[in-house]
Protein backbone atom coordinates (compact mmCIF):
# COMPACT_ATOMS: atom_id res chain seq x y z
CA UNK A 1 0.00 0.00 0.00
CA UNK A 2 0.99 3.69 -1.40
CA UNK A 3 0.43 6.76 0.55
CA UNK A 4 -2.04 9.11 -1.12
CA UNK A 5 -0.08 9.94 -4.78
CA UNK A 6 -0.03 13.71 -4.45
CA UNK A 7 2.66 15.07 -6.42
CA UNK A 8 3.75 18.15 -3.72
CA UNK A 9 4.41 15.40 -1.30
CA UNK A 10 6.70 13.00 -3.83
CA UNK A 11 8.52 15.08 -6.13
CA UNK A 12 11.15 12.94 -6.41
CA UNK A 13 8.89 10.11 -7.94
CA UNK A 14 6.20 12.64 -10.00
CA UNK A 15 7.17 11.01 -13.02
CA UNK A 16 6.13 7.62 -11.45
CA UNK A 17 2.68 8.98 -9.93
CA UNK A 18 1.61 10.42 -12.88
CA UNK A 19 2.50 6.91 -14.80
CA UNK A 20 0.40 4.58 -12.24
CA UNK A 21 -2.45 7.40 -12.06
CA UNK A 22 -2.87 7.21 -16.11
CA UNK A 23 -2.51 3.38 -15.83
CA UNK A 24 -5.76 3.18 -13.62
CA UNK A 25 -7.36 5.70 -15.59
CA UNK A 26 -7.08 4.17 -18.79
CA UNK A 27 -7.75 0.62 -17.56
CA UNK A 28 -11.20 -0.49 -16.88
CA UNK A 29 -12.23 -1.26 -13.19
CA UNK A 30 -12.03 -5.07 -13.59
CA UNK A 31 -8.75 -5.22 -14.92
CA UNK A 32 -7.13 -3.11 -12.32
CA UNK A 33 -7.90 -5.76 -9.93
CA UNK A 34 -5.99 -8.29 -12.17
CA UNK A 35 -2.35 -6.80 -11.66
CA UNK A 36 -2.32 -5.09 -14.96
CA UNK A 37 -1.21 -2.09 -13.08
CA UNK A 38 1.54 -3.54 -10.67
CA UNK A 39 4.72 -3.29 -12.72
CA UNK A 40 4.20 0.90 -12.22
CA UNK A 41 3.42 0.43 -8.93
CA UNK A 42 6.34 -1.66 -7.86
CA UNK A 43 8.71 0.82 -9.73
CA UNK A 44 6.71 3.61 -7.94
CA UNK A 45 6.92 1.47 -4.29
CA UNK A 46 10.91 1.24 -5.08
CA UNK A 47 11.31 5.09 -5.61
CA UNK A 48 9.08 6.11 -2.46
CA UNK A 49 11.66 3.95 -0.69
CA UNK A 50 14.54 5.79 -1.97
CA UNK A 51 12.82 8.98 -1.27
CA UNK A 52 12.03 7.91 2.21
CA UNK A 53 15.83 7.40 2.75
CA UNK A 54 16.83 10.51 1.50
CA UNK A 55 14.71 12.46 3.44
CA UNK A 56 15.95 10.10 6.62
CA UNK A 57 18.99 10.75 5.58
CA UNK A 58 18.92 14.64 5.37
CA UNK A 59 16.87 14.84 8.80
CA UNK A 60 19.18 12.78 10.87
CA UNK A 61 22.18 15.41 9.40
CA UNK A 62 19.43 18.30 10.63
CA UNK A 63 19.48 16.82 13.89
CA UNK A 64 23.05 16.22 14.52
CA UNK A 65 23.70 20.29 13.74
CA UNK A 66 21.26 20.64 15.99
CA UNK A 67 22.72 18.10 18.73
CA UNK A 68 25.85 19.88 17.86
CA UNK A 69 24.95 23.48 18.10
CA UNK A 70 23.43 23.02 21.45
CA UNK A 71 26.03 21.18 22.80
CA UNK A 72 27.94 24.30 21.86
CA UNK A 73 25.62 26.36 23.70
CA UNK A 74 25.88 23.97 27.07
CA UNK A 75 29.41 24.29 26.91
CA UNK A 76 29.53 27.99 26.81
CA UNK A 77 27.05 28.55 29.58
CA UNK A 78 29.40 26.09 31.78
CA UNK A 79 32.30 28.34 30.96
CA UNK A 80 30.52 31.50 31.78
CA UNK A 81 29.66 30.60 35.20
Amino acid sequence: MHPPLTLSKHPLCAELVQKLKRCHEVQPWYKKWTGICNQQKWELDKCLKAQKLFKAKINRERGEKYKDRLKRRVLKNEEEE
